[in-house]
């Protein structure tokens, strides 16, 4: 919705420099310019209609994984987390500033720039993942875990040329003490996750192009598991899975 509402303004700005200096000035052009407005408007209505499915999600009656649906990237409006059919708590995306909403709608991967989220579960505790250097214009590569207030931990992505080069996309999240390396080969592949080389989680979409995400993990419980699918959730926002 942004880049089309950009896109018209930029095209307004030089139709009217055009008519001003070149008193040269053709309908269809404004036409087309008019069309861009009205696309974002339809744009709006499908986020809402995102943000209403994401809010009223239920996942199936045989659900044994950590299940959440992701359809609206950019909005700050929740999203329900599930550990099978039980509802352990709701996460959404935080702008500290509303020129960042802006920014990072605009942009062609929303999840690189100005990434915020928080979690709160239904026992009321509270995660949140804050971006490090976020007041500089540019996508956010690493976040502080917060827990209760607390500084917990740390998450990194991880851009080695070796990654670069075999076209995988890798995080590593430190949390009291311990290292998980979160590692995919890309959208529609699965999301490994690794702790003291052992695969500890898996994570995939339910079905390639729809908006569910699933994560199973092995010995992981409460607050780990809650921080661990919050890494997962990231890692889908900021590589576009």
């Amino acid at each position: 919705m942004g880049k089309l509402l950009l896109l018209f303004v930029v095209g307004f700005i030089g139709l009217s420099l055009r008519y001003l200096f070149l008193g040269k000035f053709e309908m269809d052009q404004l036409l087309l310019l008019m069309g861009f407005p009205v696309a974002a408007i339809l744009i709006l209505f499908m986020m809402k209609w995102q943000h209403k499915k994401d809010l009223a999600f239920q996942p199936e009656a045989d659900e044994e994984r950590m299940v959440t649906r992701l359809g609206d990237r950019v909005s700050a409006a929740p999203k329900r987390v599930f550990d099978g059919r039980e509802l352990v708590g709701e996460y959404k995306r935080l702008y500290h500033k509303p020129w960042k909403r802006v920014v990072a709608d605009i942009m062609d991967s929303p999840g690189r720039w100005f990434l915020n989220l928080a979690f709160s579960s239904e026992d009321g505790h509270h995660i949140i993942l804050k971006g490090k250097n976020e007041n500089r214009l540019r996508g956010t590569n690493e976040w502080l875990i917060f827990s209760n207030n607390d500084e917990v931990g740390s998450i990194q992505m991880d851009y080695s040329v070796k990654n670069v080069a075999k076209l995988k996309e890798s995080l590593y999240l430190n949390y009291r003490d311990h290292t998980y390396h979160y590692q995919s080969f890309g959208i529609g592949s699965k999301t490994v996750i690794r702790k003291d080389d052992h695969k500890i989680g898996e994570g995939k979409r339910a079905e390639l192009g729809n908006s569910i995400y699933k994560l199973e993990m092995k010995d992981t419980y409460g607050e780990e598991a809650h921080v661990l699918f919050m890494g997962y959730i990231l890692f889908n926002y900021h590589f576009s899975q």
